[in-house]
């Protein structure tokens, strides 16, 4: 099978853009050159990449899973593009890190603030993915390190324990609960919570907890991010299982109380690096930093959470 690069080009521009008419705007081509990109490019693949409604050209199923994956090719060209340019002009290319939405707010941030005062030529590039695209990036080399709370069961990755920290549960201010030191299944057993989506790391960790004890986690809502989880908390929505980085993101907010979980339950979080791939010196000094951060934020949420 061989692709046509300007339809991948014109695929992307279509469901960014929203319509036909905005893509080939943005293109500066006609709606039926694009048109007849669209139907090559779905000749080629052998499925439909849009259905029509009304007037709306709308991507299916399978048109958003292909379009996923054109943009890991996008991405790689732009890296080669950038590093490129870093080459030409004689400067070191930035470190390039990819992790979860929650761990970059509530733990790189604060290592990086630290880790560039220390460092003040050091350049980084950060990408926020869900989990299984940090391991698939990682293994083709598009990152120079990730930080997940997954194991990577993969024969091109290399992982190394970062650190392992307790969960605990968010709750409004005004909850009824608030005011207990720890809290248990059977406390939150009828309690509503906001959930992160099926088969992420802390949505798994929730309902083992309440499977343990032979219950079920009541979920009023989902959302694809922990941050977004406790923004929802906030607005008196229901609980939130949280670990450390997604707490930290919320300490000194009134609006939220935390508290830890008993029986107590961790969490253990890796660094994933290519396999057999050199490893830059300041790659190792930035995890050094990471892990530093990362105890002393867990130890901070603890003291926070105890009433």
């Amino acid at each position: 099978m061989h692709l046509n690069w300007k339809a991948l080009i014109a695929l992307r521009t279509v469901i960014r853009e929203g319509t036909l008419t905005a893509a080939a705007n943005r293109l500066h081509r006609t709606q039926p050159a694009l048109s007849r990109l669209m139907t090559q490019l779905e000749n080629d693949v052998g499925f439909a990449l849009f259905r029509r409604e009304g007037r709306r050209l709308l991507p299916t199923a399978e048109g958003l899973t292909f379009y996923r994956e054109t943009e890991r090719a996008f991405a790689a060209l732009e890296e080669i593009e950038s590093t490129a340019l870093d080459i030409s002009k004689g400067r070191e290319t930035p470190l390039r890190i990819i992790a979860q939405s929650h761990m970059v707010h509530g733990l790189l941030h604060e290592a990086l603030g630290t880790f560039c005062v220390e460092r003040p030529h050091f350049r980084f590039a950060i990408e926020i993915r869900q989990n299984e695209y940090i391991s698939h990036w990682i293994a083709n080399r598009l990152f120079d390190v990730g930080f997940t709370p997954e194991r990577a069961d993969h024969p091109q990755i290399s992982h190394e324990a970062l650190v392992r920290a307790p969960l605990y549960v968010m709750m409004p201010s005004t909850h009824r609960l608030a005011s207990k030191a720890k809290l248990t299944v059977s406390q939150i057993a009828r309690e509503p919570f906001i959930a992160v989506r099926p088969g992420a790391p802390l949505r798994e960790r929730l309902e083992a907890f309440f499977a343990a004890s032979g219950g079920a986690v009541t979920i009023r809502g989902e959302t694809a991010s922990a941050v977004s989880a406790g923004q929802l908390v906030a607005q008196g929505l229901g609980l939130a299982i949280a670990d450390p980085y997604v707490a930290n993101v919320f300490l000194g907010d009134s609006r939220l109380m935390i508290r830890p979980l008993a029986p107590r339950i961790e969490m253990e979080y890796f660094v994933l690096r290519a396999a057999n791939h050199d490893v830059r010196p300041e790659s190792e000094e930035f995890v050094d930093s990471v892990r530093k951060a990362a105890r002393e934020i867990s130890k901070r949420v603890s003291n926070y959470a105890s009433p």
